[in-house]
Order: structure tokens, then C-alpha cells, then sequence
């Protein structure tokens, strides 16, 4: 990984990871009757309840919708995710993960005005990944390549995987093998919070023609692959919306399939 992104990802960081018992530096709004801000525990036990995030287009001159929603609830030892992609590239595998990130990119992310945000820009806003959204939520590399794919009709998914709470938390205080990857892991000390944090979701059609500017992650096998559709911010609410609950898109369900990245 480059300096440039060595620098920023450092930064922005920093707004996942947190001293436990002190109270969480986002935002100070209250989300459907509940106040956002949590006091992070070391052992993830101000995790509780559901977060939804609406997902909004990135990239505009793609011509998407408002896309759909995201979710993550926690239930005892309980964790499930569900992502509900209503409009998108059809037959295209999206790449989705839960970033460290506190803010979606913007126009003004866009540095080299080519406009597009592709990866390397978005990574300002969103940070790094701390869940990916993949095969298997139980580790943050026990999935990895495994994705939902759009549609044929109108690039349409629904993902929903359930882990152990206590296996996934362990994971992610487990010893970073990989320092040099776009994943991170959590401190001894440090614990987690989902209000105000990014979800995001990647990949266009390989046959998309894109600027020589737009540029992917050090690793990607492609751009398309890597830039980025929607992102939405998590905000906890007291249950979740009908069109992301668990069953209620069982006739959009489109299975995992695993991608191999160079």
C-alpha cells in the first residue's frame, strides 16, 4: 500500500478504534427515539438491538436509485447481516463490508475531477474495513470472495448471513496477520460501535467503460470490481424496517458466489 494511503487510512482509523468507557465521539443526534451515541466496551456489550442504514447511490452518472438498505442486528450471541439491493448493475458480484468510516464520499472526495470516486478516494471518507459482508461473518477472512451477485432484470440482491456474537468479537481482537491489507483489527483496550459507521457497496459491469483515472485498491484485480455503487451510514432504530427483516425477500435471495482476488 502506498504512503498516501498509509497516511490517510491511519487517520481514519482512528474513529473506529476508542478507549472503552469513554463515550463515543459521533454524532450526537437522536435516531428514532434512541440516542446514537454509545459508551464502547471492551468486550462489545453496548452492542445491542438492530442498525439500519439507508443505502444512497455513489456515483451518480450511473444513473442508480435510492438502492436499498442495509442491516446489522445483535441478538444475545446472536449477529446477523442483511443487505437489500434494490436497483444496481445486473449480473454483477458486489463486493459490501461495514467500514471504520464516518461519512460517505461526496463530490468533493472526487480529487482528480474525473468524476468518478473510485476506491482510492473513497478510502478518505469511509476508512478501512473493520466487517466484511461476505460468506462468513464468524471471521473477518473466513468468507473472503464470497459476494451476492445482482440480478439479470434489475441488478436486484438480497444477503443475509447470522454468526456467534462472541466468535466474530473474538476475531476481531485476534492478531493482524496482515498489517498491510485494508482490514482492522481491534486493540486489546479497544471496542467497537456501529452508530454513524459506513456500509458500502462496490462493483460495476467489466464491460463498463471508465476513465484511465478511476483507480482501484493495491490488490484489486479490477477497477469495476472495486468501485464503489452505494453507501449508507448505521444509525440504531427500535426494530427493523419490513424490507430488510429476515424473510421477508426470500424471493429475491440471490446465493453467494466466491470470487478469487489476486
Amino acid at each position: 500500500m502506498n504512503s498516501f494511503l498509509k497516511s490517510t487510512l491511519s487517520i481514519a482509523s482512528l474513529c473506529l478504534l476508542a478507549s472503552c468507557g469513554s463515550s463515543d465521539s459521533g454524532p450526537s443526534n437522536t435516531e428514532a427515539g434512541f440516542t446514537q451515541n454509545e459508551t464502547i466496551q471492551a468486550d462489545g456489550s453496548n452492542i445491542n438491538g438492530a442498525y439500519v442504514a439507508e443505502m444512497y447511490p455513489l456515483n451518480y452518472n450511473l444513473h442508480f436509485k435510492q438502492v436499498g438498505k442495509a442491516a446489522l442486528v445483535r441478538d444475545g450471541d446472536s449477529f446477523k447481516a442483511m443487505v437489500g439491493l434494490k436497483y444496481g448493475p445486473k449480473n454483477v458480484e458486489h463486493a459490501q463490508a461495514v467500514y471504520t468510516g464516518r461519512r460517505c464520499p461526496n463530490v468533493n472526495d472526487d480529487l482528480n475531477k474525473d468524476a468518478y470516486i473510485d476506491m482510492r478516494e473513497a478510502m478518505i471518507a469511509i476508512g478501512q474495513i473493520s466487517i466484511p459482508l461476505d460468506g462468513s461473518l464468524d471471521s473477518q477472512t473466513g468468507g473472503s470472495g464470497q459476494y451476492p451477485t445482482g440480478d439479470a432484470t434489475k441488478g436486484m440482491y438480497y444477503y443475509e448471513q447470522s454468526a456467534s456474537f462472541e466468535r466474530m468479537f473474538a476475531d476481531l481482537k485476534a492478531p493482524d496477520t496482515d498489517p498491510t491489507d485494508n482490514i482492522i483489527k481491534l486493540g486489546e483496550n479497544d471496542g467497537l460501535t456501529f452508530p454513524g459507521r459506513v456500509v458500502l457497496i462496490q462493483g460495476v459491469h467489466k464491460d463498463l467503460k471508465l476513465p484511465a483515472t478511476v483507480m482501484g485498491l493495491e490488490g484489486d484485480s479490477s477497477v469495476h470490481e472495486s468501485l464503489p455503487i452505494a453507501c449508507g451510514i448505521l444509525w440504531k432504530v427500535p426494530e427493523l424496517p419490513t424490507d430488510i427483516a429476515p424473510g421477508t425477500e426470500t424471493t429475491n435471495t440471490v446465493p453467494t458466489r466466491t470470487r478469487t482476488r489476486n
